[in-house]
Order: C-alpha cells, then sequence, then structure tokens
C-alpha cells in the first residue's frame, strides 16, 4: 500500500487471452479508456494470467465498485471465466498459490515494487474455499482496503446478507472477502470513521460501558459485526495517511501479537516472527474484542490495550547470565533436531544446556524425558514443554502461546512475558512468569495424587482465567499496576470452574468473576418484580444503584422465593456458585504459597516485592462446596 499512488489500477485474473479481451472491452465501455499494461508473470499451476489497467481519467468511485460487482457476476456464469481481485489507487495486490517466497518471485516483487508505506501478506492455509485458484488466495481487496484473515467467521450468513442488501452482488465465497467488503462499504458508502468501522466488526461485549450512539450504530450495522474465531490484519488508505488495523474477536480464539519500534508498527501471528526483524520492539496482545489502529504518519493511535505502558517491558532490560553447561546455537536448528540435542545430552549425562538464538521453534522439550536444566536465549514458539514430567526450562525472553500444556512436572520460568493458553490443562509442576499473561490462562487445571501444579503470574492477565479450573493453584500478583484503574485480570474468572483455588492480589470487580448475565438483563427483571408490586420501591432502589448484580448481591437483598426466580437467570453450563473472598492469606496458605512465591522471588530478584506481597489482601476464589446427596431410597420398600 503505497501513499504516493495516484492512479487507479485494475486488476484482474482471466482465464484465455480471449476473456481478457473481452473484460477489457466491457470495463472500457463502463468506466472509460483503459491503459492496459499487460500480463503480470504468474506461475500459478493454472491457466489462469494476472492483468493489469490504469484508468488515467478517474471515473466516479461508486461507479466502479458498482461496475467492479456487475462484472465479476458476469464473468462468472455460466463458469468462471475472469475476476477483478483489485481496483484501488493506494493498494497493489499480488496473489497466487504457494508460500509467499513463491508469490514473490512469481510476481518478480524485487524489479517491481520500490517501496510502500503498508506490507500486508498471509501465509495459512485456506479453510473455507477450495484454494486451488489465485482468485480464493489472501490477501483479498475491495476499493482503498485489503485484508488477511485467520480464521472462521460464523456470522458469514448474516454478513452476506447485509452486503446483497447494500447492492453488493458477487463473491468467490470465503469469509475473508466479506470482511474486506465489509470494510469498504462501512468507510466509503456509509462515511463511518476507521475506528468505528473497526469498533462495529470486532462486536464488543454490550455491557463494556460503550456510549448510547455506538449502541445505535450496532443495531443499525448489526449485520456487519462478526462473530466466530477470527483475527483480521488490514491495511487502507483515505489518500491523506494509510492505517493498520488488527482485530481480535471478543473471546481470542485465534493468535495476534502488535508491536512497535522506533521506525515501524507491526502485526503478526506470533511474537518470534517480529522479533525476527526488530528484536527489541515492543510487544503485546491484543484485549479479546479489541483493535489496534496505526497510521503512517500518526504511529499507533489505539493500541488495543489499556496501558500499554504497563503491560509492555522492555526486553533490553531481562538480564540474560552468561550459557552454561552445553552451548548450543538454535538459529538455524528444527524443534526435532533441538529436541534430539536435549536427548543426547540426557543419554550422556550432562545436566544444563544453553539454546541461544531461539527463534519460534515450536515443541521444544516435547518427548524429551530425563533430567536437565535448559536455559532458552530468545523466543521460544507454541507449545513449549507440552507434557513435561521432568524438564527445568528458564526463557530469557517471553514465550507464545500453549505453555506448559498437560505438564505432569519440571518447571518453566519465563522472565518476559506469556502469551495466550498458558498452562492449559496444567497437572503439575510450576509455571512462573516475571511478566503478565494472556487469554485463557490456568483453563482445565487439575491436580491428582500428590501432584499439585502453581502457576504464578507477576502482572496481570487477561480473560477466562482458570476456566473449567479442576484442581491446583493460581496466582496472580498484579506487580506494576498497583494505584491503577486497570484491573489485574479480565473478564471471566473462574468461570465453570469445579475445583482448585485462584489468588488475586488486591480487588477484583465482581463482574469479572464467572460467566454472569449481563447486568442490563438482571435490572430489567427486577423492575418487572417491581411493576407488578412484587419488588419494594426501597430493595429496587438499592439494587439498582448497585455495581454488580451477582448472586452474593441478590442473596442480600432479595427474599429466598424472588431469589430463586431471579436466579434463573444464572442457570447455564458455564454457571457456578463460587466462594469469593477478600481477605489476607491464612496462615495454612502461608505455609503452602510462601516457598513457591519465594521461589518467584528468588528467580526474579524480587524478594522484598514478595515478602510485601504475602501481607497484602488477596481476592481467593474457588468453587463452592457441593453438598453430599442423601442416598436414594427405593420407592418399593
Amino acid at each position: 500500500m503505497n501513499l504516493d499512488a495516484r492512479i487507479r489500477r485494475i486488476k484482474a485474473f482471466a482465464v484465455s487471452p480471449e476473456a481478457e479481451r473481452e473484460l477489457r472491452r466491457e470495463l472500457s465501455e463502463r468506466l472509460g479508456e483503459l491503459e492496459p499494461l499487460g500480463a503480470e508473470n504468474v506461475d500459478s499451476g493454472t491457466s489462469l494470467r494476472s492483468y493489469v489497467y490504469t484508468l488515467p481519467d478517474d471515473p466516479d468511485e461508486h461507479l466502479v465498485r458498482r461496475t467492479v460487482q456487475d462484472l465479476n457476476r458476469e464473468f462468472s456464469r455460466p463458469s468462471f471465466r475472469a475476476h477483478i481481485y483489485s481496483w484501488g489507487r493506494h493498494v497493489d495486490v499480488f496473489k497466487g498459490v504457494g508460500y509467499p517466497s513463491d508469490v514473490y518471485r512469481a510476481y518478480e516483487m524485487e524489479r517491481r515494487l520500490k517501496g510502500a508505506d503498508l506490507w500486508v501478506s498471509h501465509t495459512r492455509q485456506p479453510t473455507n474455499s477450495p484454494g486451488r485458484l489465485p482468485i480464493w488466495s489472501h490477501p483479498f481487496s475491495s476499493g482503498e482496503w485489503v485484508v488477511v484473515h485467520n480464521g472462521d467467521v460464523s456470522s458469514f450468513g448474516a454478513n452476506m446478507s447485509f452486503l446483497e442488501s447494500a447492492g453488493f452482488r458477487s463473491f468467490v465465497g470465503t469469509d475473508s472477502e466479506v470482511i474486506a467488503f465489509l470494510l469498504d462499504h462501512l468507510t466509503s458508502s456509509e462515511g463511518l470513521p476507521v475506528e468505528e468501522a473497526c469498533r462495529v466488526l470486532v462486536n464488543p461485549f454490550e455491557d463494556e460501558g460503550d456510549d448510547g450512539s455506538f449502541q445505535g450504530m450496532t443495531v443499525r450495522f448489526r449485520g456487519a459485526r462478526l462473530d466466530g474465531p477470527f483475527t483480521v490484519v488490514a491495511g487502507h488508505s483515505d489518500g491523506r495517511d494509510v492505517y493498520m488495523a488488527v482485530l481480535a474477536d471478543r473471546f481470542k480464539f485465534r493468535p495476534v501479537v502488535v508491536g512497535e519500534d522506533e521506525n515501524y508498527v507491526y502485526a503478526a501471528s506470533e511474537e518470534a516472527q517480529i522479533r525476527a526483524v526488530s528484536p527489541n520492539a515492543r510487544v503485546w496482545t491484543l484485549e479479546p474484542g479489541s483493535f489496534m489502529l496505526a497510521s503512517s504518519s500518526r504511529g499507533i493511535l489505539i493500541p488495543g490495550r489499556r496501558r500499554v505502558d504497563l503491560f509492555v517491558g522492555p526486553q533490553g532490560s531481562i538480564a540474560r547470565p552468561e550459557p552454561v553447561g552445553r552451548v548450543v546455537d538454535a538459529s538455524e536448528l528444527g524443534y526435532q533436531q533441538i529436541n534430539g540435542i536435549l536427548r543426547e545430552c540426557v543419554r550422556k549425562g550432562i545436566r544444563e544446556v544453553s539454546l541461544l538464538n531461539v527463534r519460534g521453534q515450536r515443541y521444544i522439550g516435547v518427548g524429551v524425558e530425563g533430567t536437565l536444566y535448559v536455559r532458552i536465549y530468545g523466543t521460544p514458539g507454541n507449545c513449549l514443554a507440552n507434557l513435561n514430567e521432568s524438564i527445568d526450562f528458564e526463557v530469557f525472553g517471553s514465550v507464545q502461546d500453549d505453555v506448559g500444556d498437560v505438564m505432569h512436572g519440571g518447571s518453566v520460568v519465563v522472565h518476559g512475558d506469556a502469551r495466550d493458553v498458558l498452562g492449559q490443562a496444567l497437572q503439575g509442576g510450576t509455571v512462573l512468569v516475571r511478566g503478565n499473561a494472556g487469554n485463557r490462562c490456568g483453563i482445565q487445571m487439575r491436580e491428582y495424587s500428590e501432584k499439585r501444579p502453581y502457576l504464578i503470574v507477576g502482572g496481570r492477565v487477561d480473560d477466562y482465567l482458570g476456566e473449567y479450573m479442576a484442581g491446583g493453584v493460581i496466582v496472580v500478583l498484579g506487580l506494576g499496576y498497583e494505584g491503577t484503574d486497570v484491573p489485574v485480570t479480565g473478564r471471566f474468572v473462574g468461570t465453570g470452574i469445579v475445583g482448585g483455588r485462584i489468588y488475586v492480589r488486591g480487588l477484583v470487580p465482581r463482574s469479572h468473576i464467572g460467566y454472569l448475565p449481563p447486568r442490563r438483563d438482571v435490572l430489567q427483571y427486577l423492575r418487572g418484580l417491581h411493576l407488578d408490586g412484587e419488588l419494594d420501591s426501597a430493595t429496587f432502589s438499592r439494587l439498582s444503584s448497585c455495581e454488580h448484580l451477582d448472586p452474593e448481591t441478590l442473596s442480600r437483598h432479595l427474599p429466598p422465593d424472588l431469589l430463586r426466580r431471579v436466579m434463573k437467570l444464572f442457570e447455564h453450563k458455564y454457571f457456578r456458585r463460587l466462594l469469593v473472598e477478600e481477605r489476607h492469606l491464612t496462615d495454612q496458605e502461608l505455609k503452602e504459597l510462601g516457598p513457591v512465591l519465594r521461589l518467584f522471588g528468588m528467580k526474579f530478584s524480587m524478594g522484598r516485592e514478595i515478602e510485601r506481597v504475602l501481607e497484602d489482601v488477596f481476592t481467593v476464589i474457588r468453587p463452592v462446596e457441593a453438598k453430599p446427596q442423601r442416598p436414594a431410597v427405593s420407592e418399593e420398600g
């Protein structure tokens, strides 16, 4: 995407020279004389060639869109002959089947391109299209928008209906293309600012305090809202500036990290991809249901996270001791080679290994048995220490998704941050993270026999902490967030928890604990009881002024018969009654947690801070113990 480009370029695939000439004739009749630039050198293994035209006299924007839709529909019936895939002034799109390096060579991009304000590329396999033709390849473009997308948009049908009602007539059949059309329509035809268009698409939870004007907008553009798992990276130019937008779904089921240094803004599926380009960039994850917006002239406009200054620790501040033991340069090694070296060290009785220049290799330590202390310098990829039994890992940097999955023993010590799904189904051992952690940490943790896992996060965490937890202990310390208005946990803490304990230093908003119905729904039900004369005005007024309408609050104000009726709003498979206490640690808890928290302090040179932490108030969350049921009595005597 290049802000300096001013002439509209139209790019299309055609199955034959005859189809191309017919398409060119139709375009000229509707839009004016074209200047053909010939075919681009595409070797996609198909008969399709990419043809480029320019429009010296740029026609009306809406006429161009209508023409593109009409011709794409016409040239796809009765059989596919041609398809226009790009028609912007500032956007240049190169589509092909294969790896990005294959497309780069096929289009001779080193010769063709001299520079750009924004680059967007995609390396994942298509999931909602056959993918054998470049018309289904990313990126997808519409006007001055370009989009790449990872996920599966379950609102696809509603989004298609919305676009059809707005005059869109031709689709190649992927949800990624629909996202590009939505962004283009909202900003170009509906006149929404880029920020508002992004907010409509990410579809945040309705009870997050948005003002009434945005709620009215979401109703108006209900069909444009996205649902399902998705991450979107989009580029846009309005002719004055170039924008990068990165969107995360409100459950954050797909990975994305963003970052910046003194020169560039980055977005990627994995942190290692950013570190490969800019080792010392500031990198952070988006909060669920948020978006990052940046421009080429003004930098980061909306970071997608409250108080990024607190969330991002400088990589340069992480102490990196001298390597010890067997020293391995992992820069050119795959994970299988790395794990082979670790197994060899176990066989030879080597107890310490230092892995240098780790750059996103996944599955480090998976399938390696034995006693080892592994120091990792760099950014390990996803699935570090999965199924670990006895290896101790220490990472002098940050870690990516899914660390310690189904870990039974050993330890993972992280001097930076951790991303999403940390400690999933953790069943033994210890995970210590100096910085922050992402979404769904400690989900499905459990304990068995004498094994009890401990997960300690020094900073804050995002949504769904301890979801479906069945055992073990999670501690979130909130270090660095003292005295700020940023909660140290996201929403839905302990949703579906049936065992184990969660300790969060400080106070957790009750609205962040469990999976509660929206406050407005509970209040509406109470209003109905009041209007029917079953709930007196004083009680209704007191409840209306309560910030959180959770079961504990309701039980303090409602008589038993009304409480039973209101509690029907809470009856769903994700709801569990939780015991929530705000208190100091008991002597028994200090005896249990003191050693692991002091280990945290020792590893990160924070001994004094931890001693103060042990004296602070914690929010303690655990499931209400189920009452034992009486044995059933036979009705036959």
